[in-house]
């Protein structure tokens, strides 16, 4: 069994010992200033990915203009792109790494912290360098399992970033929203099960070695992040594209039978993913859907919100698939110049040179 099959594995046991830890850590965390008017999200990798799918839970429900990005230009280049960085002091800057030890992530929180913003940091070590830096810091142990691809690490960020959303809430709103995530966790044994037997028969039928996911919204996090397990677990080439660039760009692209998997919350892109569908049945793609549908009586927004914490079954399942029917192991088991050092070797991700303030400009 491959590390990412064991993980998924272990979700529905997860959920519902972390979830309780994580609201308790966001509850001990003082409250955010009502002053602050943005926020903003970023990490590397997996840690992107969360940022990207809980963007929309921190906009809807804290209604603060909330913006997910990459470490690099979080901390480059947002600081200068910004409206908000004559006033830092309005501004809640979240930075997410597992180990705590990304120059990049770290990097960010240390630019925006010496402008004047409020840090925060998502990890698993309290003793890493992000958590020193931070602020504040929300830990979440880290799971006990192999190095391989991540999938509960990842699902461990966005629940922090979901407890946080649910301290801002009050009464009735805040009781919806946990009700919502139990539900979420009863809800999965059940479409885990049936998006792992789908797309394990769909990577079966695959015989092109590229596949691109499609989602937008909070399934755009999701379909980096599906792409990401592909080339971790399998080592083939994978992507992930919006929904509406799809159409400007792969609609054109060979063979016409290019493997898809689109991503659906059934939210605010649904009318678009219903057309994008039809050209691609026209095209002839081989696709796949994973449509997350909720509970039974949830709101749009609220389906959409949550996605994320569902819709990493199916490519999971795929690319655990497709590492065994190629027998590959995680990472090319760092085979080709690739080094499993610091996580990366010469791409230098833990000790890539950090740069201050003074220096980004």
């Amino acid at each position: 069994m491959g590390v990412l099959t064991q993980q998924v594995a272990m979700v529905e046991d997860y959920f519902a010992t972390q979830w309780p830890i994580a609201i308790s850590q966001a509850q001990s965390m003082k409250h955010i200033n009502q002053d602050i008017t943005h926020v903003y999200i970023g990490g590397c990798g997996d840690s992107h990915h969360a940022a990207l799918g809980m963007e929309l839970a921190f906009g809807v429900y804290t209604g603060r203009q909330t913006y997910a990005m990459e470490a690099m230009r979080l901390a480059r280049y947002a600081p200068s792109l910004s409206g908000s960085v004559g006033n830092p002091e309005s501004c809640l800057v979240i930075g997410i790494s597992a180990s705590g030890e990304v120059a990049r992530t770290i990097e960010a929180l240390e630019i925006w912290g010496e402008a004047g913003a409020d840090t925060l940091a998502f990890t698993t070590n309290p003793e890493s360098t992000l958590a020193r830096v931070a602020d504040q810091a929300l830990i979440l142990p880290p799971p006990d399992i192999p190095h391989g691809p991540g999938l509960l690490s990842y699902l461990g960020s966005l629940l922090l970033g979901y407890a946080v959303v649910a301290t801002t809430l009050e009464g009735s709103g805040r009781k919806r929203f946990e009700e919502l995530i139990i539900e979420l966790s009863r809800l999965l044994p059940g479409w885990i099960q049936a998006e792992g037997e789908r797309s394990a028969q769909f990577a079966h039928e695959v015989r092109e070695a590229a596949v691109v996911f499609l989602g937008s919204g909070p399934p755009h996090g999701s379909a980096r992040f599906g792409a990401a397990k592909v080339i971790e677990a399998a080592g083939e080439n994978a992507w992930a594209q919006d929904i509406e660039e799809w159409a400007h760009l792969e609609y054109f692209c060979e063979p016409a039978s290019m493997p898809t998997m689109l991503l659906s919350a059934g939210g605010r892109s649904l009318s678009r993913e219903n057309e994008i569908i039809e050209a691609m049945a026209a095209l002839g793609r081989n696709v796949y859907l994973s449509k997350w549908q909720g509970g039974r009586d949830w709101r749009v927004h609220e389906r959409e919100v949550f996605s994320p914490l569902a819709l990493w079954a199916a490519p999971c399942a795929y690319a655990g698939s497709r590492a065994s029917i190629l027998g590959e192991l995680p990472f090319r088991d760092f085979g080709g110049g690739r080094d499993r050092r610091e996580g990366g070797g010469p791409s230098r991700i833990r000790s890539s040179q950090r740069l201050g303030l003074d220096l980004i400009g």
